[in-house]
């Protein structure tokens, strides 16, 4: 497996663009009755605030996509728009089980690395957090989940939050915090 950096630290980097092209394509199709599938099509994709961008491909076969979105000077929100292709997609009986066993995570955290605050956030209970810092503590044993669910940045936008860093930026990000 390889990574292909879409977007590399804010800056558009043109590497295997008809590669990276035709994943677009194929995430936009294969998405269409996924729960979030509207968030997969190109103008929802929010580019223009990713820091990072990434493809994992197996071979020419895209495997997964995946953002790391700044949302703050700083903070950045890891596994924005993550997106796992339907072939490679687990069958879910080990949750802590990644295709690609966080292979782009660590790329994408070695970029992101001047940013104050990583977040990785979820519209879900902060359960598959808890898990993940048991099971997988070669990557996670630095992180901690947030104690309460937040609104980050939009009214009822009801968010999980696992996080590596100065916790307190987190609060800069909540609905009632964002400037208008």
């Amino acid at each position: 497996m390889r990574i292909v950096p879409y977007i590399k630290q804010g800056i558009r980097t043109h590497i295997e663009d008809e590669a990276c092209e035709d994943a677009f394509l194929q995430m936009e199709f294969d998405s269409v009755h996924d729960r979030l599938g509207v968030n997969y099509r190109s103008h929802n994709i929010h580019m223009d605030e990713m820091y990072n961008f990434t493809f994992v491909f197996d071979g020419d076969e895209p495997v997964q996509a995946s953002g790391c979105q700044i949302l703050s000077d700083n903070v950045v929100r890891i596994f924005s728009r993550y997106y796992a292709f339907n072939d490679y997609r687990t069958d879910s009986t080990n949750i802590l089980e990644k295709i690609d066993d966080f292979m782009e995570l660590k790329y994408s955290l070695e970029l992101c690395k001047d940013f104050p605050l990583v977040i990785w956030s979820r519209d879900r209970p902060a359960g598959f957090f808890k898990r993940l810092k048991r099971g997988r503590p070669d990557i996670f044993k630095d992180w901690e989940v947030y104690p309460e669910r937040i609104e980050l940045m939009r009214k009822d936008n009801l968010q999980s939050i696992f996080y590596i860093g100065d916790v307190k930026h987190l609060h800069s990000l909540r609905y009632e915090s964002v400037p208008l």
